[in-house]
């Protein structure tokens, strides 16, 4: 019986149909086409042997001519040397003497640099996890790259925020190591460079890149990756790839989406566009969470053999967040905390691998993505959104131009949340809960009907009866009378509650009852004297309107104290 290894991540060919066998490149008897050219698929092949040879280029050998590895000889008299440079100035010739390049401020290094034909197999590389890192691979001595894409943005890292990958393609470890295993062929020379743009030296960076010297088929195409960032509120549809000409395979997806207001952002379609598609794609997707292979939202974190979502954007579960922030460094988790959980922007890595299913096109390909979400009423609404992705896909040469890599500044600017604070209120999310006789608070966020809520979130009471108190400390700055204002909001299953102010009762009950979630008016709830420091803020569920779902939930935008004169 004959079996066949269906994990094939032989891409690069346009079609599976075997190559005609003639003239003096003809194989052995019983040879396959992975045999020959060195297309290795997995187990089931490694042990068929081959006349592959393979070959490895790292700092240590940055040739990777046979023979060659481990000859750099200590220099103590190096002015700028790479880290732990003098760790081996003891020990020698050939005691891991130059296991790291420095690529100081404004410096270009050549990676590789080697004559065809060949398949790069894996890349691992570690760097500092930043867009001013760029780099570039040129095929069969090109004048454009065919891959121009920041550092991190390849292995499908994005906002310079790291974290894990466990896919076929791409595998991303802790606490910043990049792998990837897109078989990359080339015939005649390949040439890989990565630019410090940065203001300041690298003075670590680590690679490895393995491939193999082989023949390589007529119909194997070139892997082209290329960046892109935009914001949405200038072109929605927000363009991935365009101006792809030629015969190829669309294969892979990448997008760091900077989500700049609350409520759920990813109705929106992806379309590809090919073969002289004008107004109307062939392909058409139903939504953003469908496209990288979820439902219902990105309730988790995932990242699998070809689909993943990988940082928490707006989830709130704090049994995902404390498992997502152990895996990193102490300097990751301290950026990443002060991220999560916040409001605004909200940080989102998707990959989307094509491996078993890429996208065929003849002549040309354009592909778009909406930036869609809910509005009002129950419709959609375009997105004011910060989007930056990385398309993958094989041809042949020669390519189009791509568009100029934008520049440092625009490459890892950060945008700023689009939800407006009210000016001195204190937001019902952030204030401390003192005590709570039942149910549990969160922070919620997302849309209403009659407006957002201040600061794009509001605190959530639920799991609460009538009977029960919620209590929250209200700081007070400086002592005196204040008037006292408070934004609640009103929904079908929220109750009926009584507010007091250091056991002071502040007007009569509050009935948040509504057909549909909206807020409340500002509801002003009188003059108090206050003194300076913590007050407590208890909010008491009395009851609940006859009309209403009986689950009693509370939710407080924000409580605004006003000194008054």
């Amino acid at each position: 019986m004959r079996v066949l290894c269906c994990f094939c991540l032989a891409i690069p060919f346009f079609s599976a149909s075997a190559i005609a066998e003639t003239g003096p490149s003809q194989p052995k008897q019983g040879a396959t086409m992975n045999e020959r050219f060195g297309f290795n698929p997995g187990l089931g092949t490694l042990p068929l042997m081959s006349t592959v040879r393979t070959r490895s280029i790292s700092a240590e050998n940055p040739t990777g001519e046979k023979g060659r590895g481990g000859m750099a000889v200590p220099d103590p008299a190096e002015v700028k040397p790479a880290a732990a440079a003098r760790a081996a100035d003891d020990l020698g010739q050939g005691w891991k003497v130059r296991p790291f390049l420095r690529v100081n401020s404004g410096q270009t290094a050549t990676l590789m640099d080697v004559d065809g034909p060949g398949v790069i197999q894996h890349i691992w590389m570690v760097e500092g996890l930043s867009r001013a890192h760029v780099l570039r691979f040129y095929w069969d001595g090109e004048s454009r790259p065919s891959i121009e894409v920041p550092a991190p943005d390849f292995f499908a890292v994005g906002h310079e925020l790291f974290a894990p990958v466990n896919s076929q393609a791409v595998i991303v470890n802790a606490q910043n190591a990049l792998n990837c295993y897109w078989p990359m062929p080339f015939r005649k020379h390949v040439k890989v460079t990565f630019t410090n743009e940065a203001g300041k030296d690298l003075e670590l960076l680590a690679f490895q890149i393995t491939y193999a010297e082989t023949e390589v088929p007529d119909n194997a195409g070139y892997l082209h990756a290329q960046w892109r960032r935009g914001m949405t509120d200038k072109v929605n549809p927000y363009v991935i790839v365009d101006g792809v000409k030629g015969r190829g395979r669309y294969v892979g997806t990448f997008l760091a989406w900077t989500q700049l207001e609350t409520g759920w952002f990813g109705e929106g379609e992806i379309k590809f566009f090919m073969d002289g598609d004008e107004a109307f794609p062939t392909i058409c997707g139903t939504g953003t969470e469908d496209y990288f292979c979820g439902s219902f939202g990105f309730a988790s974190i995932y990242t699998t053999a070809y689909v993943g979502t990988t940082l928490p954007g707006d989830i709130t579960d704090e049994k995902i967040i404390n498992r997502f922030l152990a895996d990193l460094n102490p300097g990751q988790r301290k950026t990443m905390a002060g991220l999560i959980g916040k409001g605004p922007p909200y940080f989102w890595s998707l990959y989307r691998w094509h491996i078993l299913d890429p996208i065929c096109f003849e002549k040309d390909l354009r592909v778009t993505i909406q930036a869609l979400g809910w509005g009002k009423d129950g419709k959609y609404a375009k997105l004011s959104d910060d989007i930056a992705s990385v398309a993958y896909w094989y041809q042949a040469e020669p390519h189009a131009a791509f568009p100029r890599l934008p520049s440092l500044a625009k490459r890892v600017a950060r945008q700023k949340s689009r939800i407006k604070r009210v000016k001195g209120a204190l937001e019902g999310e952030e204030l401390k809960v003192l005590s709570m006789s039942a149910g549990k608070t969160t922070r919620q966020t997302g849309g209403l009907q009659g407006g957002a809520w201040s600061g794009g979130a509001q605190l959530w009471w639920t799991g609460a009866k009538p009977g029960d108190a919620l209590d929250l400390a209200i700081p007070v700055a400086k002592a005196g009378r204040h008037r006292v204002k408070i934004r609640l909001t009103r929904a079908c299953d929220y109750g009926v509650v009584q507010l007091s102010l250091d056991g002071r009762k502040l007007g009569g009950a509050i009935d948040l009852y509504s057909d549909v979630a909206v807020p409340t008016d500002v509801l002003d709830l009188g003059e108090v004297d206050l003194a300076k420091g913590t007050r407590t803020l208890r909010v008491e569920i009395v009851g609940a309107n006859e009309k209403a779902k009986k689950e009693h939930m509370f939710g407080l935008d924000y409580v605004l104290l006003e000194a008054v004169k």
